[in-house]
């Protein structure tokens, strides 16, 4: 396994996630919301040679909600990702070096907004989920 796939599996498991409990026809169902976060960097200002410069990197990430519905007793899944993003973003002082620490910062920086984000995304699609659930159980049952 290569050193990138390591850092991008690492920073994908630090990906905030919004679990939420749901009943339906008698059945018990968790609903896991999950931020994906695409991060890029951005080199700005200049250094000019023999002096001293203003250079700063510029760290954005592109963010995605993953919806994973479980069906408790057998264990199975529906995954889908949600219609949507929303963008964090985060200057810092200097060169743009270390990416996956900046990509770790980003998300440690906003998780409080990501979180905030998760739990009004799972608010909002309560009918989808039960939409969801139903269509499913009625494609099983032909």
């Amino acid at each position: 396994m290569s050193i990138l796939a390591i850092t991008l599996t690492a920073a994908a498991t630090m990906a905030p996630v919004h679990t939420v409990e749901h009943e339906q026809n008698g059945k018990a169902y968790t609903v896991s919301y999950v931020a994906h976060v695409d991060s890029s960097a951005r080199q700005i200002g200049i250094a000019p040679a023999g002096r001293r410069g203003m250079k700063r990197c510029e760290v954005s990430g592109l963010v995605t909600i993953e919806r994973r519905i479980t069906d408790s007793a057998s264990g199975k899944a529906i995954s889908a990702m949600l219609p949507g993003s929303s963008e964090v973003s985060y200057t810092r002082a200097g060169r743009c070096v270390a990416l996956d620490a900046m990509h770790a910062d980003l998300v440690a920086k906003s998780s409080a907004d990501l979180d905030e984000q998760l739990a009004l995304t799972a608010q909002e699609d309560r009918p989808h989920v039960a939409a969801t659930i139903s269509a499913a159980r009625s494609l099983a049952a032909r």
